[in-house]
């Protein structure tokens, strides 16, 4: 098999590995296929799965509005971190939406999230505003949503 990585778009065919995918990342608050189906139907909302030797090893899915794209969910899978995927992930969505005239992308993300918080701020993402107490823990914790945004 090759060593060269694959990008494959998202579609409605995708929406059980989408889950499946999203389940070992997010245990707690995973969104199930018939969420991502209802996200995938939308012409705004795209994605797509990044594949190393024809394994997916993660996903990145985002809405194109107005020159503007905001990161829905992303995750790579918990067996291939640490292995420089996410920045691939992220990179490659700059070079689509680059092309495709989009230059301000937006996303959020739990303040206690620190591996994804210096991830994105690593690509250039700066903190915009607070959503407070937006995210609700199973021990009841409440912690912020951070708005981010990058322009590329």
């Amino acid at each position: 098999m090759s060593d060269l990585p694959e990008v494959t778009f998202c579609g409605i065919e995708h929406v059980d590995l989408l889950a499946e995918m999203h389940s070992r990342s997010f245990a707690v608050s995973a969104w199930n296929a018939k969420d991502f189906l209802g996200l995938l139907i939308q012409k705004t909302n795209k994605g797509f799965i990044y594949c190393k030797n024809g394994h997916p090893v993660g996903f990145i899915i985002w809405q194109e509005v107005a020159g503007e794209a905001e990161i829905l969910t992303f995750c790579v899978d918990p067996g291939s971190r640490g292995q420089g995927y996410s920045k691939k992930i992220i990179s490659l969505l700059f070079e689509h939406l680059n092309q495709a005239s989009v230059y301000k992308v937006f996303l959020e993300v739990s303040e206690d999230n620190m591996i994804a918080l210096s991830l994105y701020r690593t690509m250039g993402f700066e903190e915009v505003a607070r959503r407070s107490k937006y995210y609700h823990r199973p021990d009841g914790l409440s912690v912020d949503a951070v708005i981010m945004s990058v322009d590329i």
